[in-house]
């Protein structure tokens, strides 16, 4: 595990972490993620409340700069601006990048999930602008929309001196999918009437009234995938609370119970969802 005295101090000591980059409204945006890590992640990894505040000024500096990047890209494509996806997230990735080699933090994981977000900013963008869409772009975006999520969870890894093991993000990948697609459809109408990416709207562009049942059959190709992964796992092998996890995984199932049925990822589409 990382000495957490000496990343205080790198925070305090080095020229990225005392430059400020991010603002009050994306820490804000960024606190439903970060509610989620807490929720999830540590738990999982036998982390308290107290390891949250620990390893929350770096993971949220992330995520925040990840939301800056989405408000900007979301800007540029209303007002069509010819400014790339790609460099608006790159601006942010330099500055990540700068403050993971200050704090010895570096890896190659990392590296890769940071580059795939933006190939997701990029892609999102496309498919915003065209005239046409496929269901390769929607399942492919599916994916690629949780990658902040993937860049956290690796830099916490990185953080706790563990290994970065494929099996365990294979593991996490479904209720990350699955997660998203609940919110896109408890945010449907907003995102529609603002004009941003929906993963049940671009269903609908693309299949009409069948977009419910479309949505569902991805809902359930994760589920069946989550099983699958479950059924391998050891958790002896990889030192994780597969008890937590698990219970994280049903709750959110628990929680969005509208995901089991087409009819009610419509209903809830389009009168909205109430916990």
């Amino acid at each position: 595990m990382m000495n957490i005295h000496l990343l205080k101090n790198f925070m305090e000591t080095q020229s990225v972490a005392q430059i400020p980059y991010i603002s009050y409204q994306n820490l804000c945006k960024s606190s439903k993620v970060m509610k989620g890590i807490f929720k999830v992640f540590f738990p999982t990894y036998n982390l308290s409340f107290d390891d949250f505040f620990n390893y929350y000024p770096l993971l949220g500096f992330i995520e925040a700069l990840v939301y800056q990047t989405d408000v900007e890209v979301e800007a540029a494509q209303a007002n069509r601006s010819s400014m790339s996806p790609f460099s608006l997230w790159n601006r942010k990735k330099e500055l990540i990048q700068s403050l993971l080699k200050e704090l010895n933090l570096e890896h190659p994981t990392i590296e890769d999930a940071l580059e795939k977000m933006g190939e997701f900013f990029d892609l999102e963008s496309q498919v915003m602008a065209a005239d046409t869409i496929t269901h390769a772009d929607i399942t492919r975006l599916s994916e690629l929309r949780s990658g902040d999520i993937r860049v956290l969870h690796h830099t916490l890894i990185q953080m706790l001196g563990k290994p970065h093991r494929p099996e365990v993000f294979e593991l996490f990948l479904p209720l990350e999918v699955i997660s998203e697609f609940a919110d896109d459809i408890i945010s449907y109408k907003k995102d529609v009437a603002s004009g941003h990416y929906n993963t049940y709207w671009m269903f609908e562009r693309l299949y009409g009234e069948e977009a419910p049942y479309y949505l569902k059959a991805e809902i359930d190709r994760y589920l069946n995938l989550y099983e699958e992964k479950l059924k391998l796992f050891s958790k002896n092998e990889y030192s994780i609370n597969l008890e937590e996890f698990s219970k994280a995984f049903n709750n959110m199932l628990n929680k969005f119970s509208f995901l089991s049925n087409a009819n009610l990822i419509c209903t809830t589409a389009l009168k909205g969802f109430q916990i």
